[in-house]
């Protein structure tokens, strides 16, 4: 069975070869159809062919990667538990709870327990990282503001 969520991390150093990756698989992407081929340990290779579907796929985990060394894989259909979406939204459990409380965050109760679809909590990490994108701007953007006026008055006295 698979899991809901797996968390897959790399050394420092495999980075790199996931970089090497992507950019592999950038140009394979753009082919009507590729593949990928191994070569066993007894030195036989192997081809597999794939859609491109697959290669994109591949290559957006890739990135993943490449970026922070560490990847989630969520089942989107699977449910899961509020700890499970607080260590995804890398917010506390209470957070998650109010989040779900607000409406902000669907969840369904079974019996006692709380359960959240995974998919649900990757909609509400993206937007909320986005939001956070956007305030940061903003506050860089007025940061510049401030001190464009305060150069400005230096200069008119």
């Amino acid at each position: 069975m698979v899991e809901a969520l797996t968390r897959l991390k790399v050394h420092d150093t495999e980075r790199e070869e996931a970089r090497k990756g992507v950019s592999f698989l950038e140009r394979a992407s753009i082919l009507s159809h590729g593949g990928l081929f191994l070569t066993k340990a007894d030195g036989e290779n192997v081809l597999v062919e794939m859609p491109v579907s697959l290669l994109t796929a591949m290559k957006s985990f890739l990135a993943a990667l490449a970026e922070s060394g560490e990847a989630l894989v969520l089942k989107s259909d699977a449910e899961i538990s509020p700890e499970k979406a607080a260590e995804i939204l890398g917010i506390s459990r209470p957070l998650v709870y109010q989040r779900m409380d607000s409406g902000r965050l669907p969840f369904r109760q079974v019996s006692t327990h709380r359960r959240i679809r995974a998919a649900d909590v990757a909609a509400l990490k993206l937007f909320e990282d986005q939001r956070r994108s956007f305030a940061s701007a903003l506050s860089a953007d007025t940061e510049d503001l401030e001190e464009n006026y305060a150069e400005s008055a230096k200069s008119a006295s």
